[in-house]
């Protein structure tokens, strides 16, 4: 999610593959008409006022822009720190050479965009580049994360101008997310699209019967039977008998593994959706060497084929409570609808199981999929409305945004985003 001092823009709190929407759904929503941004501030004209408030020339400023090179980390440290301030829990300088800064002959996700004066940073933005397709249209789409700006510089427009002109230098832009201070920057600079839409299937039932029922005893009794109750529909729902499947976690991919899941990604591919690509090396990565967080992948197999993949992560919620969220999940398309549905219930419920036995509240989920989302909702997940899970963009390439615009769904996952804390 983008943060600044206020959070200025957005990307980032999944999005899996699985069989075509005929197959799947018997009614999936159309693709969805794309609004375009709200009376857009010319670029110009935020450049001489960006440029006034900082003192700068509007060419000075141009130049002041650039990519963050490993000298520029104390300076990015420090911005981070100064905006998220006791938010920032985190071993920051790891995290950071971890996505946007590694060490020499390291690997990073993205690429962090500095707004320089002197020797200090006011600004920042990361990229991550992502390939996109739509059916046999191709580009490269740059999500967007990390907007921060200095505190006392959060009025003036800097990030406004920051979101300006990293697409303007891009060219197709994405915001994933969205919150309460960045939405009207977002309307103003980016074409919405269809929101993602987040869904939550209930483990335990300790905190909900405690709100409303007295005396505690009673709560508690009405909890452990609703939890039991629960444990015997999720296992009526998701019995899977005669499958031939296996389910197994991942702590490492060595090089047979990696064959297995280049194999699984390459059958992942759906015509009818958009598809974000995915690759061993970038999953490895981003699932299995993540500072911030503890992520678990688990692999599904049919025999000797990988079939399925899903990874999750521990969310902290209220009252030292927590819940367990879906980072990213794949299916196997190439397999018919009754065999997909086998292997997303046996996903769902390893994940399940293991998260009820950890003490989770609810398993989370967040994904634009209608075809898969309607497979969600036989077993037991609940919509559940969030106003922040937004997704928006800039693509200047109109035969692409065409043919995104034609499709009613996204491969996006959270693996997508930028969040990372656990």
């Amino acid at each position: 999610m983008v943060q600044a001092a206020r959070p200025v823009a957005g990307a980032s709190p999944k999005s899996p593959a699985v069989p075509s929407a005929p197959q799947l759904a018997q009614s999936v929503q159309p693709a969805a008409v794309a609004q375009p941004p709200v009376a857009p501030i010319p670029r110009e004209k935020t450049s001489r006022l960006v440029a006034r408030a900082l003192g700068l020339s509007p060419q000075a400023l141009e130049e002041a822009f650039r990519p963050a090179t490993p000298a520029d980390l104390p300076g990015v440290l420090a911005l981070r720190h100064r905006v998220l301030g006791e938010a920032l829990s985190w071993d920051d300088a790891r995290y950071v050479r971890w996505r946007y800064l590694p060490e020499a002959g390291g690997r990073g996700l993205a690429t962090c965009w500095v707004c320089v004066r002197g020797e200090e940073v006011l600004g920042m933005i990361g990229t991550e580049a992502l390939q996109v397709s739509a059916g046999e249209a191709r580009r490269e789409v740059h999500a967007a994360m990390d907007l921060m700006v200095r505190p006392d510089l959060a009025d003036s427009g800097l990030g406004v101008w920051i979101n300006q002109t990293v697409c303007a230098r891009l060219g197709c832009v994405l915001a994933i997310g969205s919150n309460p201070n960045s939405r009207s920057v977002l309307a103003r600079t980016f074409e919405t699209l269809p929101d993602r839409r987040s869904y939550t299937h209930p483990l335990h039932f300790a905190h909900f019967m405690a709100k409303r029922l007295s005396p505690r005893p009673l709560a508690w009794l009405a909890s452990r039977a609703a939890d039991l109750l629960m444990v015997g529909l999720r296992g009526w729902r998701l019995w899977t008998p005669g499958a031939g499947l296996s389910m197994a976690q991942l702590t490492h991919m060595d090089d047979a593994v990696a064959a297995d899941i280049e194999a699984l990604l390459r059958s992942a591919q759906r015509p009818d959706r958009v598809e974000v690509a995915r690759d061993v090396a970038t999953l490895a990565h981003r699932l299995l060497a993540n500072p911030r967080t503890r992520c678990e992948v688990w692999l599904v197999r049919h025999g000797a084929r990988p079939v399925g993949m899903v990874a999750t992560r521990r969310v902290p919620i209220e009252e030292g409570r927590h819940a367990v969220q879906v980072l990213d999940a794949v299916l196997d398309a190439t397999r018919g609808p009754a065999a997909q549905r086998a292997v997303l219930r046996t996903l769902l419920a390893g994940v399940c199981a293991r998260a009820y036995r950890g003490g989770a509240d609810y398993l989370s989920w967040t994904l634009y999929d209608p075809a898969l989302e309607a497979e969600l909702q036989p077993l037991m997940f609940r919509l559940q409305p969030h106003p922040f899970e937004t997704l928006s963009w800039v693509c200047p390439d109109a035969d692409f945004r065409a043919a995104v615009l034609s499709r009613p769904g996204w491969s996006l996952s959270e693996i997508h985003t930028d969040r990372d804390s656990a």
